[in-house]
């Protein structure tokens, strides 16, 4: 699998950080291309895919910058309908962006990538919305958001992208040092699994523990607790 859209995305979002974090906008790789991706309240998760070849050559990234920011304007004002995990998502990501890529559950983990899409070994699809890294323990992280909780549909998610992350291990060991981890250490092969969704009397979930999952719930916009 090519690294090289996470390499530029990278470079970017640490090269252009003031100007895109004014904009509330950020640079979001997959495994063959690159997008400009808002994170306002206004448009959570709106993006538009760039000319990755313009941002490798460009004798003024920050006209680029600014035509593709314009793009999402464009695109598409405000979503017609309500968009809570979109909204949450792009919340996370704002703030991890700005303190230092800490997520505001647990801030020993860092933010790595959002919306990693992936074929496993059966041909199938797989997505997880947010990759982090526990410093701490020096795992990456699977991270679900919700706005609803069903548990079944939800752990399946999670494990169906820890066999993932197995079965291409190299390559996430790759992702974490474009990051600027692992200089001097493996990874280890010992993931977290996390969900975060809506704060009910029915936290903590004993089907999550079984699985190993941990879980943080919200209220509000967005206060969170830990169940892990």
């Amino acid at each position: 699998m090519d690294i090289e859209y996470f390499k530029l995305a990278h470079y970017l979002n640490e090269d252009y950080k003031h100007i895109l974090l004014k904009a509330n906008v950020h640079f979001r790789a997959s495994l063959n291309s690159i997008s400009m991706i808002s994170i306002s309240n206004e448009r959570p998760e709106l993006g538009v895919k760039c000319n990755a070849n313009t941002y490798k050559v460009a004798d003024n990234i920050r006209s680029s910058i600014k035509q593709d920011f314009e793009r999402i304007i464009k695109k598409q004002s405000t979503p017609k309908r309500p968009t809570p995990e979109k909204e949450l998502q792009s919340w996370i990501i704002n703030y991890a962006l700005n303190n230092n890529y800490q997520l505001p559950f647990d801030t020993n983990i860092k933010y790595i990538t959002s919306e990693f899409a992936i074929t496993n070994k059966e041909g199938l699809k797989i997505v997880t919305d947010i990759i982090g890294y526990s410093e701490r323990d020096n795992q990456l992280c699977i991270i679900e958001l919700k706005s609803d909780r069903l548990l079944k549909r939800l752990i399946q998610q999670v494990l169906n992208f820890e066999k993932v992350i197995s079965d291409n291990f190299d390559f996430f060991s790759k992702l974490l040092s474009i990051n600027g981890f692992l200089e001097n250490k493996p990874l280890s092969k010992k993931m977290k699994k996390i969900v975060v969704w809506p704060h009910e009397k029915t936290s903590p979930k004993n089907k999550l523990k079984e699985e190993n999952i941990l879980e943080f719930t919200y209220k509000d916009h967005y206060t969170f607790m830990n169940f892990g």
